[in-house]
C-alpha cells in the first residue's frame, strides 16, 4: 500500500466516491473521479534503524460544475485534515505519522471541459531500515 491508497481508502470510507490512485480516468469511464496522485519521498533524517521524511500527495476532485468541484474538495480536504490517521497510518514501507494540507484551489478545466479543483498533502512518514 502507498500513501495515496491510504488516503484513498480515508476518503471512500468517508464516503466519497468514484476515487482512484494514479491516473485522471476518462471521462467516458467516469464522469466525477477523485484522483489521488502520490510524488516521490524526500528524506529529511536518517537513524540506525529508520528514516523519516515527506511524501508529496494531490488529491484532484474533477466535476462537471464548478461550484460542484469547489464543495467536494472542501469536503475532502476538511475529512482528510480532521481524519484519525491510526486506522490509515500503514503506507507499505513506511507508516503516516503526520499530514498537513494546503486549501483547495482551482487547477485546471482539463480536455473534456470538466472543473478540476485540487489541494496538496504533505505526509510525514516514518519507515524501518
Amino acid at each position: 500500500m502507498s500513501c495515496a491508497e491510504s488516503i484513498k481508502k480515508l476518503l471512500v470510507d468517508a464516503h466519497f466516491t468514484s476515487c482512484f490512485t494514479k491516473v485522471l480516468p476518462s471521462a467516458l469511464d467516469c464522469a466525477e473521479p477523485i484522483v489521488v496522485v502520490e510524488g516521490a519521498f524526500s528524506r529529511e533524517s536518517r537513524m540506525a534503524e529508520e528514516e523519516r521524511g515527506a511524501v508529496a500527495v494531490t488529491v484532484m476532485v474533477v466535476r462537471e460544475v464548478a461550484a460542484d468541484a469547489e464543495s467536494v474538495a472542501v469536503d475532502a480536504e476538511l475529512a482528510v485534515r480532521r481524519a484519525d490517521w491510526e486506522p490509515y497510518a500503514d503506507a507499505g514501507t513506511y507508516r503516516i505519522v503526520g499530514v498537513d494540507t494546503t486549501a483547495p484551489a482551482f487547477r485546471e478545466r482539463d480536455s473534456s471541459g470538466r472543473y478540476v479543483r485540487a489541494f496538496n498533502m504533505a505526509c510525514t512518514v516514518v519507515g524501518s531500515l
